[in-house]
């Protein structure tokens, strides 16, 4: 590696984290444990308001559903967003119950002294903003929309009658945004870690192939060629461990994240063949939010097929590799490397299915299918 090449690098103990952690610190999920206790116990009160804030809008929204169940239309509608902030709901009571865990994995990889490219940690910081870019600036315009139209953005109850006048109108959408706009901030807050700890793997799998394709221009003696495929050993089986430790951590968050994706894909079917595109407008909304999720699903699928092809990758570098002149006993290190990167780190959905394109892939099509048997039903 090229000194340009070693000055893009550092080590993700200084700031690779810096962002997500910062972010989630905001969105009242990530305390510290150097406070003191008024600050503890402030911070707590702030989560739990948090926390409540969600639970009042399935709530209220609950009841509005069920007020307008005669309606197919609306119910349908609201039903979609109900799916949409239990979702993100679900997901953070996931992160909160593995915080400990996720706080000694973050830990572990900051000390570890591994280098994290500054393009990953630009890309991670690039995915984040631009996602919660999105959704706040979704959830701004259909409010605004549905202002300028007279309408409630969610049928919901509330202890007034919001389409008397502008004031009660106005009021309501305060309400709406104030209990629904946390979860979803919180949802993009969650996500930026979980990438920015699949990009972490991806990188130092990586930086293994790097080391083992090194090998075949090491001109040193054969104990310092046994140093050195030890080092890379012993590193792959770290990382093997910080994989294995994100899959038992994360996997009812990918599973939560993969189910809600598959009903808001039905839900979205069901209302077009419904709907039949005669309100465009209800029919947009749907597709707006639904491009939104479809975006954060295959982000976590495509890093998580990266993950699998990166690690893959490993066995391909050590089979390239100038070994046949090598001592016997360096062969067999080698071998060990290429036969224990055959099988390749994964995550998976709560051990359903495992984060892959294919994954991504298969959702889309079950989708496909359902629309296309609603469609025959109702015609």
């Amino acid at each position: 590696m090229s000194l340009k090449e070693l000055g893009d690098y550092y080590s993700p103990g200084k700031d690779y984290f810096a962002f997500n952690l910062k972010f989630l610190f905001l969105v009242g999920l990530w305390p510290s444990d150097r406070w003191s206790k008024t600050q503890v116990i402030a911070y707590r009160i702030y989560q739990y308001i948090l926390h409540i804030l969600p639970i009042i809008y399935i709530t209220i929204t609950a009841i509005g559903t069920y007020q307008h169940a005669a309606d197919l239309t609306v119910f349908i509608s609201n039903l979609d967003k109900n799916v949409v902030a239990l979702n993100f709901i679900l997901k953070y009571v996931f992160f909160t119950i593995k915080h400990k865990e996720i706080s000694i994995l973050i830990c572990e990889i900051m000390y570890s002294g591994d280098k994290i490219s500054k393009q990953c940690n630009r890309h991670m910081s690039v995915h984040t903003i631009v996602l919660t870019g999105l959704s706040l600036l979704a959830i701004t315009a259909f409010s605004g929309a549905a202002l300028l139209n007279r309408e409630m953005v969610v049928e919901a109850w509330v202890p007034f009658d919001p389409l008397k006048n502008m004031k009660n109108l106005l009021l309501f959408a305060q309400i709406a945004a104030a209990t629904f706009t946390p979860c979803t901030v919180r949802a993009n807050a969650m996500q930026g870690l979980l990438c920015s700890l699949i990009m972490y793997l991806c990188e130092q799998l990586v930086e293994i192939q790097r080391r083992i394709r090194a090998l075949t221009n090491f001109s040193g003696t054969d104990d310092e060629l046994r140093l050195q495929i030890k080092e890379i050993i012993k590193k792959h089986v770290r990382i093997m461990g910080y994989s294995k430790s994100m899959r038992n951590i994360f996997k009812e968050y990918l599973f939560v994240q993969n189910f809600a994706i598959t009903v808001e894909l039905c839900l979205n079917a069901l209302m077009v063949a419904v709907v039949r595109f005669e309100d465009k407008k209800l029919l947009f909304g749907f597709f707006v939010f639904l491009c939104i999720a479809i975006m954060t699903a295959y982000v976590c699928c495509y890093l998580g097929n990266e993950l699998m092809i990166q690690s893959e990758g490993i066995a391909q570098a050590a089979y390239d590799v100038a070994w046949t002149s090598w001592p016997v006993g360096l062969q067999k290190d080698l071998l060990f490397i290429i036969r224990i990167a055959q099988k390749p780190l994964t995550l998976s959905a709560g051990g359903i299915a495992n984060l892959s394109m294919h994954t991504f892939g298969q959702a889309l099509y079950n989708a496909y299918t359902v629309f296309a048997v609603l469609i025959d039903v109702v015609d």
